[in-house]
């Protein structure tokens, strides 16, 4: 494994996306593009620093962000420039010199892990290194007459790039004191004279930059998270959980991250939302972790009246160090009352928001026990799930 660090180029203003906004700040499934981004990264302990690159006119929706998606304590700002090659420069000077540098652009969400690997040890090899896909179009070059080149000798160029950092430092100084305006990092370290390596890249490592690109992405989402290699385990998990909790007096009623109206709540050491507890407990079983007591037992006060939405949030980043992500979720809630008919699409959204996928993957329904049982008695409720997770 090698180390490096990279730095996100998050500054630009995105016009062409038309959005009237940094185009950071898109929804992409359930999540910002730029979480998607950088959640590649994050995720990798491969990766020992992470720059992004914002306006500083942006830092604070920014900070916001990020801390709703608990990545704010991985990443340190820093303010860009007038070009693209400007706002890496600024980045490169917060970067140590002691390992490899990647340069990313905010709007590719979908490098591959295995590209982000080979491209950190071509890099340490050869001094620089870059993701690149073949052309597979023709291409026409005008002149006083038109040209068909040879598209087997044509490369598309993508990001991330990556550097040693005394070579891109050196290539960005040279380009500083002669004004030279590469189109991307490779061109400057090219113009020295250096060599430069192509790692065969992915189709799906799309740079989003117009609105047609966002649905290219939902569609490259879609497959990632439904992607199950036939034949290997390892890219599918499944779990089952099951929980129930006591209803008694002077407690609120809390399901699915709602508080239902109700004479009674659930008992327990936490808020007891006996849905997500139940929820937690499937991706557990699904991971080999154990169960949700073992995480967060009773016997600790750190737990006491615990939000079950944090608790599941903790969960299911268990979920993501592996590189899982929700395939499909169903959940039955079972209880005689209160009613859960009119809350059940609150739930299916919360959920969705928490595993971050869409609701369409969601499943949650009610059902009573014909008045039989403690349920039937309203002495409690309970519920059970099934989850499959995926690893595209």
């Amino acid at each position: 494994m090698i180390a490096y660090q990279v730095i996100v180029l998050a500054a630009g203003a995105g016009k062409r996306m038309r959005a009237g906004k940094n185009k950071q700040f898109l929804q992409v499934g359930n999540k910002p593009l730029l979480v998607h981004t950088l959640e590649n990264f994050i995720n990798d302990r491969a990766c020992t620093n992470v720059l992004v690159v914002i306006n500083e006119a942006d830092e604070h929706l920014m900070r916001e962000m990020l801390l709703e998606h608990s990545l704010l304590e991985h990443v340190q700002f820093v303010y860009g420039g007038a070009e693209r090659q400007h706002s890496v420069y600024e980045g490169l000077k917060r970067c140590s010199d002691d390992s490899i540098v990647f340069i990313h652009d905010g709007a590719r969400p979908f490098v591959k892990e295995d590209r982000i690997e080979e491209l950190a040890l071509r890099a340490s090899e050869s001094g620089a290194a870059l993701l690149a896909v073949k052309v597979t179009d023709t291409i026409k070059q005008q002149g006083q007459s038109l040209k068909t080149l040879d598209r087997s000798t044509l490369w598309a160029a993508q990001t991330p790039q990556a550097f040693r950092h005394e070579v891109i430092s050196r290539a960005h100084e040279w380009a500083r004191t002669t004004n030279y305006l590469g189109t991307d990092d490779a061109s400057l370290v090219e113009a020295l004279g250096e060599p430069v390596e192509i790692v065969e890249g992915s189709y799906d490592n799309i740079k989003l930059t117009t609105p047609e690109d966002v649905e290219k992405a939902m569609a490259i989402l879609q497959k990632r998270r439904g992607s199950v290699k036939k034949g290997d385990g390892s890219h599918m998990r499944i779990g089952q959980g099951f929980d129930v909790h006591q209803l008694v007096e002077g407690r609120p009623c809390i399901m699915g991250g709602v508080e239902i109206p109700h004479d009674k709540g659930l008992l327990g050491h936490s808020d007891a939302d006996v849905l997500l507890h139940t929820v937690a407990d499937a991706i557990l079983g699904a991971l080999g972790e154990g169960d949700i007591g073992k995480h967060f037992p009773d016997t600790d006060p750190e737990y006491k009246d615990a939000d079950s939405i944090e608790l599941l949030k903790h969960v299911y980043s268990l979920a993501k160090e592996q590189k899982y992500a929700i395939g499909n979720l169903d959940c039955t809630i079972i209880a005689e009352a209160p009613k859960m008919g009119p809350h059940i699409e609150e739930m299916r959204n919360n959920l969705a928001r928490i595993l971050e996928t869409e609701p369409s993957q969601i499943n949650v329904k009610a059902t009573t026990t014909e008045k039989l049982g403690f349920p039937g008695r309203q002495e409690g409720i309970a519920a059970q799930a099934v989850v499959l997770l995926t690893r595209g």
